[in-house]
């Protein structure tokens, strides 16, 4: 099964939505497959379509059932994949409501499994979420700095900041992102495999060389084969880590 599309935004509908209510609203993006227009979730409006940063071909991602899974975070429905590229590939989706006021903070989580052979594909075969405003902020495994770790950057490269942790083939990572909108440049602090129910950690790998923005477009940006699922934006570290009664670990109960 593959993603369905529909042309890119004008520019006058992204016009009306930087009108929209502003946050707060919970987001959520689990890839529930009785939604074959991939206009499935909360807080998002329309379906997902090809674009993105740098975006070249049509999004070649592929839907499957089973959600990737990590300790004890709640999943649901289907995730979404793709291989490694030539081109770079892209799919966004509009928030319902937009967010980056200055003086907010949001929080966003998802789970990302690298898989094929790392570092495979365009660019050193790259692949994770963006956040699209008048900046473009990327979080994942990059294509260049520090290829190995998950990172937080500017699209391209700029600022990367490395998480430490390693992006290994076959192994799912939790990463939460705490982004800090303020009237200068933002503070982005990005947390890997925290545990779903526990407090926020006091220590994370911090960014804070950009004014991102208002945000309105979420996106999954990859050359590089991987999987992503259980995609969530909220206003407090909860909203994005929540706990299940039942604990897996890559799909199979523990």
């Amino acid at each position: 099964m593959r993603f369905r599309y529909l042309p890119v935004l004008p520019i006058t509908v992204a016009l009306t939505i930087m009108s929209q209510p502003a946050w707060p609203q919970t987001v959520y993006e689990g890839f529930d497959l009785t939604f074959p227009v991939y206009n499935g979730g909360t807080g998002l409006s329309d379906a997902w379509q090809q674009g993105g940063w740098n975006f070249v071909s049509a999004s070649r991602y592929t839907a499957s059932g089973g959600s990737l899974s990590r300790t004890s975070l709640q999943t649901s429905g289907g995730r979404i994949s793709g291989g490694a590229f030539t081109e770079i590939n892209g799919a966004v989706r509009t928030l319902a409501q937009t967010i980056g006021t200055d003086n907010t903070t949001a929080y966003l989580s998802f789970l990302l499994r690298p898989q094929g052979t790392l570092n495979d594909g365009l660019f050193n075969g790259f692949f994770g979420l963006t956040l699209n405003a008048f900046q473009t902020l990327f979080i994942g495994k990059p294509g260049g700095g520090t290829l190995g770790e998950y990172v937080v950057e500017t699209a391209g490269g700029v600022g990367q900041v490395s998480s430490g942790t390693s992006a290994v083939v076959g192994q799912t990572t939790f990463l939460v992102l705490k982004a800090q909108f303020l009237s200068g440049n933002d503070i982005f602090t990005l947390y890997t495999n925290p545990l779903p129910g526990d407090p926020e950690p006091a220590i994370g790998a911090v960014k804070t060389d950009v004014d991102l923005g208002i945000v309105t477009i979420l996106g999954i940006n990859s050359t590089g084969a991987f999987a992503i699922d259980e995609i969530r934006i909220g206003t407090a570290y909860a909203d994005v880590t929540p706990k299940s009664d039942v604990i897996f670990e890559d799909g199979f109960e523990i």
